[in-house]
């Protein structure tokens, strides 16, 4: 079998509802993907999704699609889609960064080969331990009246842990929210708090100091991606879990994390972390210290959301929370079916094989802002 040509859509929908994020990234209205279809001779199509969001990354979906053409694909075209190892590596030698784009590549290959052996892709990665996971919700930053309503909409929906954007307002706001939110909610639901850089280690101590009566069940990444020495000071202080999420891009940000010891939980998200391989490897590396793992997600669609699954359902080191397979249920729209795995606060992991997901081909084309077809 061999790759035969690559297409690439940019694709924006829009938000139910804003979602206001902390000071750094502010309240896109938006998200942002590039759908990879990789194409072989077999006639399989190997399905990827990048969700670069700048400066979270440093891609955007301009960039993305420009490294594909201009880089990956010229050593991807005509090659053997199903030995991810060596084409792995000879990315790894011809491209510095671009995880978002390596992600979704990943993506593909894996969702080729599983498809041409009808398996899903989660054999590939070691075999199912659960098929049902629990899903978190998230809520951007708002008034306490707001965060209630938000808040008992995810109840509603059957989620027992909720995710608070923090950072945005000053932190004695932030305060007053969270005391209001353990106080309504904190019987039957599980909080987490993600400042998403927002905060200085001054400002995240000052929220701890204001929470110790109600504090959160965990804390993500309240200061900028390259303090770790900051995120230890704050893990040695903290009553709750400190978990990194920008912070941790590479395997080798994983290893100077465990090693500073800066860290209870690490936040994986297969897009941002370079794909099912990259990723793997990452939790493998946290297991091995003892870390637990977050299934995280960034503003993601249906591919990437399914991929994380099939990671996922593999893992032995996974949170005793809910986790981000929530992110379709989010916007007003996607192009696949992946919201037919969401009930009840549970998403089940997909019977089909590769990934589990399939594309609405006008969806697709409704929402693409640009196309690229490589060969």
């Amino acid at each position: 079998m061999r790759i035969t040509g690559i297409e690439l859509f940019h694709i924006s929908i829009p938000f139910v509802t804003p979602y206001a994020l902390s000071k750094i990234y502010g309240t896109p209205s938006h998200a942002e993907a590039v759908i990879f279809k990789v194409h072989t001779d077999k006639g399989i199509v190997g399905l990827g999704e990048a969700d670069p969001l700048n400066p979270f990354t440093p891609e955007t979906p301009a960039s993305v699609m420009v490294v594909v053409r201009d880089v990956i694909a010229p050593h991807m075209i005509g090659r053997d889609p199903t030995q991810i190892a060596a084409l792995e590596a000879t990315l790894d030698r011809v491209i510095l960064g671009n995880l978002t784009a390596r992600g979704a590549i990943s993506m593909t290959l894996h969702d080729i080969i599983a498809k041409a052996n009808n398996i899903p892709v989660h054999t590939l990665l070691g075999g199912c331990r659960q098929k049902c996971l629990p899903i978190l919700g998230a809520i951007g930053s708002g008034t306490v009246e707001e965060d209630a309503a938000a808040i008992q909409d995810w109840v509603d929906k059957g989620c027992r842990t909720v995710m608070i954007k923090m950072g945005a307002l000053p932190v004695a706001q932030d305060i007053k929210r969270m005391s209001a939110a353990k106080k309504a909610f904190g019987n039957h639901v599980i909080f987490i708090v993600d400042a998403n850089q927002g905060w200085n280690v001054a400002e995240t101590l000052q929220f701890l100091a204001g929470t110790q009566h109600c504090r959160p069940d965990m804390l993500e990444q309240p200061v900028g991606r390259h303090d770790i020495n900051g995120l230890r000071r704050i893990r040695d202080r903290a009553p709750c879990l400190i978990s990194v999420d920008e912070s941790l891009e590479s395997i080798h940000n994983a290893k100077e994390i465990v090693l500073k010891e800066a860290a209870d939980v690490f936040s994986i998200k297969v897009s941002k972390n370079g794909g099912l391989s990259k990723s793997r490897q990452i939790v493998q590396l946290a297991q091995a210290f003892g870390v637990d793992c977050l299934m995280n997600s960034m503003l993601e669609f249906g591919i990437s959301q399914a991929a994380s699954l099939q990671l996922g359902c593999t893992m032995g080191n996974l949170l005793h929370m809910g986790h981000a397979y929530h992110s379709v249920m989010r916007m007003s729209d996607d192009v696949t079916d992946f919201a037919q795995n969401i009930a009840d606060g549970v998403v089940t992991l997909p019977s089909g094989s590769g990934l589990g997901v399939n594309l609405d081909e006008d969806k697709l084309k409704k929402y693409t802002q640009n196309y690229m077809k490589i060969r």
